[in-house]
């Protein structure tokens, strides 16, 4: 079951994203290539396409990378 507060947080992060970014996120199958510049956000999208794959499966957290 996914925790209220935990989804509230993603959702808002997610909202901060621009559409190149929540495209990334949204892909939960196979690969991803996110390059950009300094400072445009790649650890933040990164990060939230892995905690959106461990929303949408039943993935162990281990095997994302």
């Amino acid at each position: 079951m996914k925790k209220p507060t935990k989804n509230i947080e993603f959702q808002k992060a997610y909202q901060a994203l621009n559409a190149e970014q929540k495209k990334a996120v949204d892909t939960i199958d196979g690969p991803v290539m996110v390059v950009a510049g300094p400072g445009t956000g790649k650890t933040q999208t990164i990060a939230l396409r892995m905690a959106n794959i461990l929303r949408q499966t039943d993935m162990n957290p281990d095997a994302v990378l």
